[in-house]
């Protein structure tokens, strides 16, 4: 476990509330940003099947740039997705926001709906993945990253 994640961990433990949202933008020079590493985000949307898929599609759709932007600059992100999209999954991360951080998570919410999306960290953009992912139900939300004959579909 990194030292981060045992901070986190202690701060639970000694306030019973988990720590303070992470920061929403992210430099684009920051490592963390690059990669495809393991998701950053495991709350409510998080299903560990699907881990396979989301970095085939990170990896077919930004070779692991978490700040990268299509070439028409309607799509960007790690996974590529419109400002509408990611402004959606602002709202629709809401709720388990609330229940997470109940004292600070307003400050993060707007922050997100103001924010270009590939200006996101790696913690939220993954949440916004997983949480439009299985909003409905379990890859409810699949058709946002299908692409006819990729392999990232069979996962």
């Amino acid at each position: 476990m990194g030292a981060g994640a045992v901070f986190a961990a202690a701060l639970m433990m000694h306030t019973g509330l988990p720590p303070a949202p992470p920061p929403v933008v992210v430099s684009v020079n920051d490592q963390a940003q690059d990669g495809v590493e393991p998701t950053a985000y495991r709350g409510r949307f998080y299903l560990s099947e699907l881990e396979p898929m989301r970095q085939c599609i990170i990896w077919r759709e930004s070779r692991g740039h978490y700040y990268s932007t299509g070439q028409m600059g309607a799509h960007e992100g790690a996974y590529q997705m419109t400002d509408a999209l990611y402004r959606g999954a602002a709202w629709m991360m809401t709720e388990e926001m609330r229940a997470t951080w109940p004292r600070n998570w307003s400050k993060a919410r707007n922050e997100l709906l103001t924010t270009e999306g590939h200006l996101w960290g790696r913690f939220w953009q993954d949440m916004a993945f997983y949480t439009i992912m299985n909003w409905r139900a379990p890859r409810s939300g699949r058709h946002h990253w299908h692409i006819d004959g990729s392999q990232c579909n069979g996962l």
